[in-house]
C-alpha cells in the first residue's frame, strides 16, 4: 500500500495534505518509513486481517446508490483542554454521484459545518468510502503537532499495524430498529514503537474501525482513543459514527 492505501491514493488525492517534515520530528525523512510491526501477537481469539484492504480497497457502495448522502456524527472529547486541542462536535457528509462503473461513485465531501470546517475532496470515481482517510488524516495532523513528530512516521506505523497486527472480532451494529452483523478491527500501532518513551501516554492510542456490509458505505464507526494512565476518562477520544437518514 502507498500511504493508507495504494488504490485509494491512485483513485483520489488525500483530502488533507500533511507536511513532509515537522520541526522536532522523531526521525529524519529518510527514516520515516515507520517502525517495525509490533512484536507481540494479537489475542489468540482474535483474527488477523489487513484492515487497510477492507477500508481502502473494498467496494463500499453496494447499498449506497447515487444520490445518497452518507452522514456521520463526529465528537472529539478531551480530558484537559488546556494541554491539547479542545473538543468539539460536528458532522461529516458525503454526497454520492454516479461514477464510471456501477460500484463506483464521485464523492463530494463536507468536512464539518461549524468553525472547524475545512476543504476536503472531492474523491472521483472511487469504490471505497473515504471517511477513514479523512478522519485519519485529520487525527494525524493534530497528533503530530501535539507530539512534535513527523506525520509520515505515525502514518506508516498505522499502515504497518493495519497490515500485520490488527485484531478483529464480530460485533452487532445498530441499524434501523434492529441489529446487523459487523466486525470491529483494533489497531495499536505504537505499543512497541522505538519512540514509545517519548510518546508517553499517547503510545497507548488505540484505533478501532467498525464495519458492516449492511451499512450504506460499509463504515459504521471509527473510534480513536488515548486512554488515561490512571484509568479515568480518556486523554483524547475521537468518534466518527454513521447516522441513518
Amino acid at each position: 500500500m502507498m500511504e493508507f492505501g495504494k488504490r485509494a491514493v491512485a483513485a483520489a488525492a488525500f483530502a488533507i495534505a500533511l507536511a513532509a517534515v515537522v520541526p522536532g520530528a522523531f526521525v529524519s525523512v529518510a527514516e520515516a518509513a515507520g517502525p517495525a510491526a509490533p512484536a507481540t501477537a494479537t489475542k489468540a481469539a482474535a483474527t488477523k486481517a489487513d484492515v487497510g484492504e477492507i477500508l481502502f480497497e473494498g467496494e463500499h457502495y453496494l447499498k449506497a446508490a447515487p444520490g445518497t448522502v452518507l452522514k456521520y456524527s463526529f465528537e472529539r472529547s478531551v480530558r484537559d483542554p488546556d494541554k491539547v486541542k479542545p473538543g468539539f462536535k460536528d458532522v461529516v457528509e458525503l454526497t454520492l454521484e454516479p461514477g464510471e462503473a456501477a460500484t463506483k461513485r464521485n464523492v463530494i465531501v463536507t468536512l464539518f459545518k461549524g468553525p472547524q470546517h475545512r476543504a476536503a475532496g472531492p474523491f472521483d470515481n472511487v469504490a471505497f468510502n473515504p471517511t477513514a482517510i479523512l478522519m485519519l488524516e485529520l487525527h494525524l495532523g493534530d497528533f503530530a503537532k501535539l507530539l512534535g513528530g513527523n506525520p509520515r512516521y505515525f502514518k506508516n506505523a498505522i499502515r504497518t499495524g493495519m497490515r500485520e497486527a490488527a485484531s478483529a472480532e464480530p460485533v452487532k451494529v445498530k441499524l434501523g430498529t434492529g441489529e446487523v452483523d459487523g466486525t470491529q478491527f483494533t489497531v495499536r500501532p505504537y505499543v512497541n514503537d522505538p519512540q514509545k518513551a517519548r510518546m508517553a501516554a499517547f503510545s497507548e492510542t488505540v484505533y478501532r474501525f467498525t464495519v458492516s456490509p449492511e451499512v450504506p458505505g460499509v463504515i459504521y464507526e471509527i473510534r480513536i482513543t488515548t486512554p488515561a494512565p490512571d484509568g479515568g476518562a480518556p486523554l483524547v477520544e475521537e468518534v466518527t459514527r454513521y447516522v441513518e437518514n
